[in-house]
């Protein structure tokens, strides 16, 4: 391989089957990457700390990106790994969260009781989202988008789902079929970081 692809795509001289310990250690460090990310990630969303989770999710896949590269890794691959990385660190709080709803989310009424008017002038678009209230006058912390539509006003009665443990927010999205439905992206990506992971430490030694 010429210079530029075993910088871009790891050197990988060996022939034939990759040795044994690289495929033992490519492993170990895929599962330990994605476990880290997606665990952190629906941990963080259970527990109230999503924020933080996330931080930590990122802060992962940076730490794994900058082994790989200390093991001369192909540079395309510890790219990948720390962009998929802080992308799904990103990505998997928004699904779990709606995973928790799809599971045991409860559909309830709320009373609109501001709307509030975004507009985006570079692209000449005017989007509404609204403040609501439960009908024994308890603000809800997250506003309305999908039903507060150009008629929203003051007083309204829309539909919102929320989760009876409050460890989620509520929205009014159309959620998932289920929770497996909601999952099933962020664990096919997980999977595909932990590969990811696995083949850039194969390739990163003769």
């Amino acid at each position: 391989m010429s210079y530029d692809g075993a910088f871009l795509w790891g050197p990988a001289n060996f022939t034939g089957r990759p040795p044994a310990r690289l495929v033992v250690e490519g492993v170990g460090v895929g599962v330990v990457t994605a476990g880290l990310v997606a665990g952190a990630a629906v941990t963080g969303v259970l527990t109230g700390f999503d924020a933080i989770a996330t931080v930590v999710g990122a802060v992962v896949a940076l730490a794994s990106a900058g082994y790989l590269f200390s093991t001369n890794a192909g540079r395309v691959l510890v790219g990948g790994v720390a962009l998929l990385g802080g992308f799904l660190a990103w990505w998997i709080p928004g699904q779990t969260a709606q995973a928790v709803l799809a599971a045991r989310g409860e559909s309830r009424t709320v009373v609109v009781t501001e709307v509030h008017v975004h507009r985006y002038e570079g692209r000449n678009y005017v989007k509404n989202s609204c403040s609501v209230r439960l009908p024994d006058g308890t603000p809800v912390p997250t506003e309305a988008w999908r039903s507060c539509g150009a008629d929203a006003r003051p007083g309204r009665h829309i539909t919102m789902v929320f989760d009876p443990e409050d460890a989620v927010p509520p929205t009014d999205r159309i959620l998932p079929a289920s929770a497996a439905a909601a999952l099933a992206g962020p664990a096919a990506a997980s999977l595909a970081l932990a590969a990811l992971c696995c083949v850039a430490v194969i390739r990163s030694q003769p």
